[in-house]
């Protein structure tokens, strides 16, 4: 059973009437038109450690016994 409903004052209001029972357990499912806008305010913006890590110059080169241990260097 699909019941509508909409978000006022945080509080789910059902668009009708419905006859369950006090108490009766209800799964909420946010529609994906307002899923997708708390997405876009809940994704994370770049830059924010910028200039506070360093990485060696040479940090994506494997030493050379890893290289041998996994069979990439013959």
């Amino acid at each position: 059973m699909t019941i509508n409903g909409h978000i006022r004052n945080g509080v789910v209001v059902l668009d009708e009437a419905t006859p369950l029972p006090d108490g009766t357990p209800v799964r909420v499912e946010v529609m994906d038109t307002a899923q997708e806008k708390v997405q876009q305010a809940a994704r994370r913006q770049g830059g924010q450690f910028a200039g506070l890590i360093w990485m060696a110059p040479d940090f994506d080169e494997w030493p050379e016994d890893l290289q041998e241990a996994f069979g990439m260097k013959p």
